[in-house]
């Protein structure tokens, strides 16, 4: 079975959809090719996802999904991850067809479709809404198994952290600080006013708003910024506590090769 990440903030204009896109595409390029990666955008509308992983609005979403589904399509296989969009190895799968009538008609089924895509893949991240009555974002707080509870530097954000987290206690949570800056209140400020284990940050980078106000943010993940390097680390510590499959270090694959190459010209001297 697959593992759930989901993204959320109790704060609008946090940042989840930046955040899940750079974690993403981190993550996929640490781990083994031969995993999966789906991220799944749950805001019933046009996702600037759509635009970063360059995938279609037309493209399958979740009410397709849901529809193939109760239809008894991939029943025998148990897969549907061959219809879902794709680009630079992730797959993408967001609601921007689906409307909240038909998920409130839905439920159950949006329910049953987490569960038959964890056995398609590896990892799946939500980006959720920052609204207690969504209910897709309900049903993938429920379900996942690491929830990023997202916020910035400012009061009215910082006050949401735990809103959220009503009833949820259970679950693991890592607190991610996004557009971190040196100002009051700082991680430490944070971390002792809320008792909070896991914090992160994630730097605020000039370059990145910038490239988001350009409409080149595609263009970030290429670039060597403070906040890329401390996704880095975020990226690497959920695929490790997923225990996802890493791909050998450039120091690691060079002794690999070596060995090969010895190996190879043993063969060829006998």
């Amino acid at each position: 079975m697959g593992k759930t990440v989901a993204v959320f903030s109790g704060a609008k204009n946090s940042g989840k959809s930046v955040v899940t896109y750079i974690l993403a595409n981190q993550i996929r390029e640490i781990i083994s090719e031969d995993k999966k990666v789906l991220v799944c955008c749950l805001n019933s509308k046009f996702s600037l996802l759509y635009k970063l992983l360059g995938i279609d609005e037309s493209a399958p979403g979740i009410e397709e999904l849901i529809n193939l589904q109760e239809s008894g399509y991939g029943q025998k296989s148990g897969s549907l991850h061959d219809i879902i969009p794709k680009s630079n190895g992730i797959h993408f799968l967001g609601s921007y067809k689906t409307t909240i009538s038909y998920v409130n008609r839905n439920m159950a089924g949006f329910s049953k479709l987490i569960d038959r895509l964890e056995k398609d893949f590896d990892l799946i991240i939500f980006d959720t809404v920052s609204s207690k009555e969504n209910a897709p974002t309900n049903i993938a707080l429920e379900k996942s198994s690491l929830m990023i509870n997202l916020f910035v530097q400012d009061a009215e954000s910082v006050n949401t952290i735990n809103s959220i987290m009503e009833g949820r206690t259970e679950r693991e949570t890592m607190y991610l600080i996004s557009k971190y800056r040196d100002i009051y209140p700082r991680v430490g400020d944070i971390k002792r006013r809320f008792s909070l284990g896991k914090v992160y940050t994630m730097n605020y980078c000039r370059t990145l708003q910038e490239m988001k106000n350009r409409d080149s943010l595609h263009f970030y993940l290429q670039r060597d910024t403070e906040c890329n390097s401390s996704a880095r680390l975020i990226s690497r510590y959920i695929a490790e506590a997923f225990s996802l499959e890493l791909k050998p270090s450039e120091k690691e694959q060079k002794g690999v090769n070596y060995l090969k190459s010895i190996f190879s010209n043993m063969f060829m001297i006998q």
